[in-house]
C-alpha cells in the first residue's frame, strides 16, 4: 500500500487469498497445456496505490550495497571486488573472490575454485536473497566459514545480468535475450556478461 512504502513504512508484505496455479483448458500448439495462476487482494483503502510483485525486490542498488559494505579495507584478508566486465549499458558486473588471503599464493594456486552465479534472470530475485546470505556467511567468523576460505577459493558474480534487473525484464538482457541459452557461444557485443564470465572459468 501507498503508506506501507513510504521511507519508515513496512515495506513490502506477503498478501493475498485463495492463491491457486492449475492446468487450464487451452492447449498448447507442440502439444501439453497451458496453466493458470489466480489468486484474491483485498484493497483496503480508496484511491490507494498497490504495488505486487511475485517475489520481495532486490535491486542493483542493494547489490552493490551488499558488497560495498562486504568488501572493505578490514575484510580485504578474506573478501575482495571485481569489475568482471562492463555491461550493455555501461553498468559494472561485479565478481568477489572469496579466500583466506594471508596464506601464502603458491598456497592459494593449489585450491581448488568454486564458481557461484546469480540473476542470470532478472525476475528471479529469490536467488538475491540467497546469494546475500551466502555471501554473508562466506566472510563470517563462522568454524566452517573458516575452513571453506582456508581451502577453497569461491569467485562469485552475485548478479550476472545487472541491466536487465535495472530496467526491470523478467527473465532477458539488455538485448532482449536469455542469458542464460548464450553459454555455448556467446557474443562479447551482445551479452558481454556470459562472454566474461566464461573468460574467467577458463583462467581459474
Amino acid at each position: 500500500m501507498k503508506d506501507a512504502a513510504k521511507p519508515g513504512g513496512i515495506g513490502w508484505y506477503r498478501a493475498g487469498e485463495n492463491i491457486c496455479y492449475y492446468q487450464n483448458q487451452m492447449k498448447r500448439k507442440g502439444g501439453g497445456s497451458y496453466y493458470t495462476l489466480s489468486f484474491e487482494v483485498t484493497f483496503k483503502n480508496d484511491e490507494d496505490e498497490v504495488y505486487l510483485a511475485h517475489c520481495y525486490p532486490y535491486t542493483y542498488s542493494d547489490c552493490c550495497e551488499l558488497l560495498q559494505r562486504l568488501c572493505t579495507n578490514e575484510t580485504k584478508d578474506k573478501i575482495r571486488k571485481t569489475v568482471l566486465c562492463k555491461t550493455l549499458a555501461g553498468n559494472d558486473c561485479e565478481m568477489v573472490i572469496i579466500t583466506n588471503f594471508l596464506s601464502r599464493p603458491e598456497e592459494i594456486a593449489l585450491r581448488r575454485a568454486v564458481i557461484l552465479t546469480s540473476r542470470v534472470h532478472p525476475g528471479e530475485s529469490n536467488a538475491s536473497y540467497l546469494m546475500h546470505g551466502t555471501l554473508e556467511y562466506l566472510v563470517s567468523d563462522d568454524e566452517g566459514a573458516r575452513y571453506l576460505r582456508d581451502n577453497f577459493v569461491f569467485k562469485v558474480i552475485p548478479m550476472l545480468n545487472p541491466d536487465g534487473v535495472i530496467v526491470g525484464n523478467y527473465r532477458t538482457s539488455l538485448s532482449g535475450l536469455d542469458l542464460n541459452r548464450q553459454w555455448q557461444g556467446p557474443s562479447m557485443k551482445q551479452c558481454p556478461e556470459n562472454f566474461a564470465t566464461k573468460v574467467m572459468m577458463r583462467k581459474t
